[in-house]
């Protein structure tokens, strides 16, 4: 599902809020000119190009935040879909045997975890 532009540019605004990069820091990031977000993300001026995919590899090294996510936000590329074309590639995108072999407790234990890291990385703190 593609995202609107408004969505786009709230991905971006959520990208500068949790990086606390400025939109120029963003734009030189990416590779781009220094006003290039703050054009982008200007509904008065006439409409930019939306960050490609290889500025979004450049701000995810920038930011931290991951490529995926990134992705997600600005195209609307769901992660699942990513995740199952890798592993029809053959790209092991999980624990894979490690996890199967846990028990049910542990797997609940792991996923637990794993919320808890997402929501730090996400600034909402502990659950």
């Amino acid at each position: 599902m593609s995202r609107s532009t408004e969505e786009a540019c709230e991905a971006i605004r959520t990208v500068l809020e949790r990086s606390g990069l400025s939109m120029r820091a963003l734009s030189v990031a990416m590779g781009r000119d220094p006003g290039y977000v703050a054009a982008y993300l200007d509904p008065t001026r006439p409409s930019r190009a939306r960050p490609t995919p290889d500025d979004l590899v450049a701000a995810s090294d920038a930011t931290g935040i991951s490529l995926v996510e990134l992705l997600e936000g600005v195209w609307g590329i769901d992660r699942r879909r990513l995740a199952g074309e890798l592993a029809m590639l053959g790209v092991e995108t999980g624990l894979g045997a490690r996890y199967e072999a846990l028990t049910a407790a542990e797997r609940a234990q792991v996923a637990d975890y794993i919320e808890f890291l997402a929501a730090r990385r996400r600034g909402l703190g502990r659950r």
